[in-house]
C-alpha cells in the first residue's frame, strides 16, 4: 500500500484522493482548493468527481455565493467506512507504536523513516524502521521481536519492511552518516523521544565527527 494515498488499496482513481481530503477535515472545500492540495490532477477531473459522489450522496454540495463548496456527508451509511480508509496512515502508526509499546524490552528509540515519512511511497517502497536496542535488551529476545515486527508490518501493508538496527554505541559512531541524519530530520517517532536520539548523537566525541 501507499501510506500517503490511503485509498489506492481499495482503488486507484481521483475519488480516493478527494474523499481522503473530505474525510480527514471537519471543513468544506471548493473545487480550486481540493485542486491546490491535490495539484497532480486537472480541477476539470476534480469537479467531475465531486458531481459523482455528490449523486451518490456521500458528498454535499452547499452555494456559497457564486460557488459551491463540498463536505463528507457525515450521515451517509458509507461515512465511516470512508473515514476509516482515509485513517490507514494514523492506524498504521498507532498499531506500530502500541506493538513496541508491549515488547518486555522495547527499544529505546524507534522511527519510521524513508518514503514511509515523507509521503513518497510507491506500491513497490519499503517500510523503513529505525530501532535502537537499549542496553538492557537481551539479543535473542530482541531479535526475536525484531522478525515479528518485520512479519507484522508486511502483513499489515503489503509492503517488505526494512528494519534498521543499532545499539546506542553503534548509534553514537554513526552520527554523520546520511541514513541516521535523516531519521533525524524527516523521521517520524513511535517509541522513545526524538530529544533523547538527538542527546545520543551530541555525544559523539569530536574526534569522530571529522
Amino acid at each position: 500500500m501507499q501510506l500517503n494515498r490511503p485509498f489506492a488499496t481499495v482503488t486507484p482513481t481521483l475519488d480516493g484522493d478527494v474523499l481522503t481530503i473530505l474525510a480527514t477535515h471537519n471543513a468544506a472545500f471548493t473545487t480550486g482548493q481540493i485542486h491546490r492540495i491535490l495539484d497532480g490532477f486537472s480541477e476539470e477531473g476534480i469537479r467531475k468527481v465531486l458531481a459523482r459522489l455528490v449523486l451518490q450522496g456521500v458528498v454535499l454540495a452547499d452555494r456559497v455565493g457564486n460557488a459551491f463548496v463540498y463536505r463528507l456527508n457525515s450521515e451517509h451509511l458509507a461515512a465511516e467506512p470512508i473515514k476509516a480508509l482515509a485513517r490507514l496512515t494514523s492506524t498504521f502508526f498507532s498499531r506500530l507504536e502500541q506493538r513496541l509499546d508491549g515488547w518486555d524490552q522495547p527499544p529505546a528509540y524507534a522511527a519510521v523513516f524513508g518514503s514511509a515519512a515523507t509521503g513518497r511511497m510507491t506500491l513497490h517502497s519499503d517500510v523503513d524502521i529505525f530501532l535502537v536496542r537499549g542496553r538492557d535488551a537481551t539479543e535473542s529476545i530482541w531479535s526475536r521481536r525484531v522478525g515479528e515486527l518485520t512479519t507484522a508490518v508486511t502483513e499489515w501493508t503489503g509492503n517488505d519492511a526494512r528494519v534498521v538496527e543499532f545499539t546506542i554505541d553503534e548509534l553514537r559512531r554513526s552520527g554523520t552518516e546520511p541514513m541516521v541524519r535523516d531519521v533525524v530530520e524527516h523521521g517520524l517517532t513511535v517509541a522513545g523521544s526524538r530529544a533523547w536520539l538527538v542527546k545520543q548523537l551530541r555525544a559523539i566525541p569530536k574526534k569522530d565527527r571529522a
